[in-house]
C-alpha cells in the first residue's frame, strides 16, 4: 500500500487529469452558487441603501417610508446598473 506515491510516472502520463467525483463535482456548485448568491446579495443590500440614501436628501429633509424601502430593494435587483448610475451621477455631498 502507497508504493506508487513516489513514482513520478504516474504524474508524467498525459492522460492524467486531476478529477472531481461526481458528489464533489455537485457540492462544489453548490458552493459556487452560494458564494454568488451571497455577493449579489450584498450588492443588493448596498445599493438599495445607496438609493435609499440618495431619496432622502443630502441632510435627511425628505422622510423614507415603507413604500421607498420596498421600492429600493425592488430596483436593487439590478444592482450592477445601479452601481453605474450611481457613479454616473454622483452629487458631491
Amino acid at each position: 500500500m502507497g508504493q506508487n506515491l513516489s513514482n513520478p510516472a504516474l504524474f508524467n502520463d498525459p492522460t492524467f487529469a486531476p478529477t472531481l467525483a461526481p458528489f464533489d463535482r455537485y457540492s462544489d456548485m453548490v458552493l459556487a452558487v452560494a458564494w454568488a448568491g451571497s455577493f449579489y446579495a450584498v450588492g443588493m443590500i448596498y445599493c438599495a441603501v445607496n438609493l435609499l440614501a440618495r431619496w432622502s436628501g443630502k441632510h435627511g429633509e425628505r422622510g423614507v417610508n415603507f413604500f421607498s424601502i420596498l421600492a429600493a430593494f425592488i430596483l436593487s435587483v439590478g444592482w450592477p446598473l445601479i452601481l453605474i448610475y450611481l457613479a454616473r451621477t454622483n452629487d458631491q455631498r
